[in-house]
């Protein structure tokens, strides 16, 4: 008997002709995990796609806790559900022989009953035979592995269409896989599909829910943040954001995190006294953004708008957000409530990290912001009392920091080597 840890897709499987390419990225993505976890493929954690899953060998001699591996694994985009699976082998067992022993299955089905029974509650057998060599019928032993339970075990009611507890089988040509209840994963397509975003961080919910939702839908995510001054180095990890950033990347896999500081054009907007300061910002933000997102080759903004949220979130406010750039704005969170957002974050393990005091940049911009704005309007503004703007926009990237994070663990770049001097060679006489 083996430990495995099969993965069943969800929309990979509608992907026709582009299928194999995204199983491609998700198999991808579960060895960069497992890596990142020490489960790496010299190890023996082997990751192995087979028609309509996936399937991770566990090595014979792992006696840690499967069920860490499982919920790590579960949080990756493009995972359907996955689940903990005894494996035998067909030929070890010789499963197609006209009258296999069963016995080993009792056993198991058994020893998973006892460990799985909880008080008043009911169970069912289900059994899936793709492999029809195989001599017992479905039903058949579907009513043998009951009969086993019943007798063997504290189980003494069986559910057949709402039951608290399933107890699996599946045979294939391979083999045959015993597994209780199967956990749901992430869903959506894997991260590296779709294409690359940067997301306008905040120190709040919206945002890191926002990027999550970007990544379930297969993109890679990048991230930008405007700090009210230079973040030192040695505070660069513990800072708020950057354990944001963190845990998405233990999700998203390679995440950078861009830092920049928005005091040039604070200071450049304080002696103006003007009425637009906050649509002014997030505009002069959106460039910026815009401006990083090139150089990272991103195809789009993403920002955590939630309309009529706040003041900045009018549709007025939006569309003049919007058109300060070229760049496309995608807000994933326009239509959400509220709740909705936090429910999400506490799935996500961010709302711990998010509900810390922070001073959003947007709250110190402006205590009193205007609720309607309109694009002419604002960029005449921007042209009479911004002659430097461009030069605002670099001196802030020019003192961006960046931190990368890969499936949770700091990347650090390599440092360029020095080249090796040329041996000197003597002139011929």
């Amino acid at each position: 008997m083996r430990h495995r840890i099969i993965i069943h897709f969800g929309e990979l499987t509608l992907k026709g002709q582009n299928r194999r390419e995204f199983v491609k990225k998700l198999r991808q993505n579960v060895r960069k995990k497992l890596q990142a976890m020490g489960f790496g493929a010299d190890s023996g954690w082997d990751v192995v796609a087979i028609h309509d899953r996936m399937f991770v060998e566990v090595p014979e001699d792992y006696q840690t806790d499967i069920e860490t591996v499982l919920q790590a694994i579960a949080e990756i985009p493009g995972i359907a559900w996955l689940t903990h699976v005894y494996w035998f082998s067909a030929k070890q067992y010789d499963l197609f022989h006209p009258q296999p022993d069963l016995t080993f299955i009792d056993q198991l089905v058994e020893k998973l009953g006892q460990e799985t029974y909880h008080e008043g509650a009911s169970f069912a057998v289900r059994v899936k035979r793709a492999d029809k060599r195989f001599a017992m019928g479905s039903k058949a032993l579907e009513k043998r592995l009951a009969t086993v339970l019943l007798k063997n075990t504290p189980w003494k009611t069986v559910n057949l269409k709402h039951a608290d507890q399933f107890f699996y089988v599946e045979i294939s040509s391979r083999g045959l896989a015993v597994f209780t209840n199967r956990i749901k994963g992430a869903g959506g397509l894997p991260v590296s599909s779709t294409g690359r975003v940067l997301t306008l961080l905040s120190g709040g919910f919206d945002s890191p829910v926002a990027a999550w939702l970007m990544a379930r839908r297969g993109c890679n995510i990048d991230l930008i943040h405007f700090t009210a001054n230079h973040v030192r180095a040695h505070d660069l990890e513990s800072y708020k954001v950057s354990r944001i950033a963190r845990r998405l990347s233990e999700i998203a896999g390679k995440v950078r995190l861009i830092m920049v500081p928005y005091t040039h054009f604070d200071l450049a907007l304080m002696d103006k006294g003007l009425d637009y300061d906050l649509m002014l910002f997030r505009r002069f933000m959106a460039r910026v953004a815009a401006r990083v997102a090139d150089e990272l080759h991103a195809q789009a903004l993403v920002t955590g708008d939630n309309l009529g949220q706040v003041a900045s979130q009018t549709l007025e406010n939006i569309v003049s957000m919007t058109k300060a750039i070229d760049y496309p704005i995608l807000r994933p969170l326009l239509a959400y409530d509220k709740d909705e957002i936090i429910a999400h974050s506490q799935r996500l393990g961010l709302f711990e990290i998010c509900k810390e005091p922070y001073k959003d940049c947007c709250a110190l911009i402006s205590n009193n912001p205007k609720t309607r704005t309109y694009h002419d309007r604002l960029q005449a503004v921007e042209e009479r009392f911004f002659p430097e703007y461009q030069e605002l926009v670099q001196q802030t990237l020019d003192e961006r920091q960046q931190l990368t994070y890969v499936f949770g663990q700091r990347h650090m770049p390599r440092q360029p080597q020095p080249a090796e001097p040329e041996p000197i060679h003597s002139a011929k006489p």
